[in-house]
């Protein structure tokens, strides 16, 4: 399974089953990559998530259905007052487990229940918008996936105004990574934090 990264939360994700494009961006300063996948999802109609005009796809993942599992959250901690919903997409791909947390903005025990021991976790880390690194570090911990992707984090040239990754990976063991990388490479029995740098 390769995981790419285009910075935020935007990644296409290719398996011997199917790809998938979640969160594809626009107007926040940084290159839109055009990307082709089976499947869409996008976590919430916010324009750093939902331009749905730089993939070219077969289908959009707007519910549950066979591999894939949608958990509503909300988008901040006030039950969505401030910012709305947000859904987090479950799904299996080649007898793995992946989530992608689009702009979660609250700790949900139901969440943490539902992903424990997924293989992949891909989790927004730099605050104001969505849950800050403390918080995300909270999940980490509770949820235990093999391997955890940070995301949503300050970039150059990035517009969105959120924390650096920095916050969340002091004190952590973590593997920097350019962008991309094959998740059975380095799966093992140990939990992993990858730090990709974005491909911009």
């Amino acid at each position: 399974m390769l995981i790419e990264y285009f910075s935020h939360s935007y990644f296409k994700i290719s398996g011997k089953e199917f790809s998938i494009c979640l969160d594809p961006f626009k107007d926040i300063g940084l290159p839109v990559k055009k990307c082709t996948a089976d499947y869409l999802h996008t976590s919430h109609n916010h324009y750093d998530h939902n331009n749905k005009s730089a993939v070219k796809y077969n289908e959009i993942i707007t519910k549950s259905q066979d591999n894939f599992t949608i958990i509503p959250t909300y988008h901040d901690n006030q039950k969505g007052a401030l910012r709305g919903e947000n859904n987090v997409l479950l799904f299996k791909l080649d007898g793995k487990k992946v989530a992608h947390l689009g702009d979660i903005g609250e700790y949900s025990e139901k969440v943490v229940n539902l992903l424990k021991g997924i293989d992949l976790l891909l989790i927004p880390v730099g605050g104001v918008y969505t849950i800050d690194s403390e918080i995300a570090t909270k999940y980490v911990e509770n949820i235990k996936a093999k391997v955890v992707v940070p995301m949503h984090f300050k970039v150059q040239n990035c517009s969105v105004d959120v924390d650096s990754v920095d916050k969340f990976l002091k004190g952590k063991n973590y593997i920097e990574k350019e962008y991309s990388f094959v998740l059975e490479d380095i799966i093992n029995n140990k939990e992993q934090i990858i730090y990709l740098k974005p491909q911009i």
